[in-house]
């Protein structure tokens, strides 16, 4: 697999592009501090304007040095309004898992899916990836939804994967598209 870093990606409706520290408040407020956004995760990241400074911060020396760090502000008309992102990023197996959040006022409009489809394709395309896998609540019946759009096929349930910030565990849907079979 190629380390090509986080590079900007347009597509029809959004511009995928690295955080900048100018995006703070808007992080926080159209998708970190959202309930909805953050009922189905384990932990949030951005609840408060000091964790969303702190996250892209993080973001900000990561794409300093580390090219295989892949995180993207999802913005629609210069607005950030979610996250995406490739994590554990595995070069022995070429494959990485696929996560992202869109501020739930954007839900239902196709954004997760034209980010997802947009990412997937970088993954396979940029970074050479194989397989690129996902997972979501048992309960987040939409993101399902939205994997299943960008070519991702369920392969099962994972039992008390998600350790919740109340402490309890919740079973996770597991997803995957395979290069040679993607279904985009």
């Amino acid at each position: 697999m190629k380390q090509v870093g986080t590079k900007t990606i347009t597509t029809k409706r959004l511009v995928l592009r690295p955080f900048t520290m100018e995006d703070v408040q808007s992080v926080y407020e159209n998708y970190g501090s959202d309930p909805l956004v953050n009922q189905y995760i384990s932990f949030a990241p951005c609840a408060n304007l000091e964790s969303a400074k702190e996250f892209i911060a993080m973001h900000t020396q990561q794409y300093e040095i580390n090219p295989a760090f892949y995180g993207w502000a999802v913005t629609l008309d210069g607005m950030v309004i979610g996250s995406i992102g490739l994590f554990d990023v595995d070069e022995d197996s070429d494959q990485c898992e696929l996560g992202y959040s869109i501020g739930s006022k954007w839900w239902g409009q196709g954004y997760a899916t034209e980010a997802g489809c947009a990412i997937v394709t970088y993954a396979f395309e940029q970074i050479g990836a194989h397989r690129v896998y996902a997972s979501h609540h048992i309960d987040n019946l939409a993101s399902g939804r939205v994997l299943e759009k960008i070519g991702m096929h369920y392969e099962g349930t994972m039992k008390d994967a998600q350790k919740n910030a109340d402490g309890s565990y919740s079973d996770l849907k597991l997803y995957a598209v395979v290069y040679n079979n993607r279904g985009l």
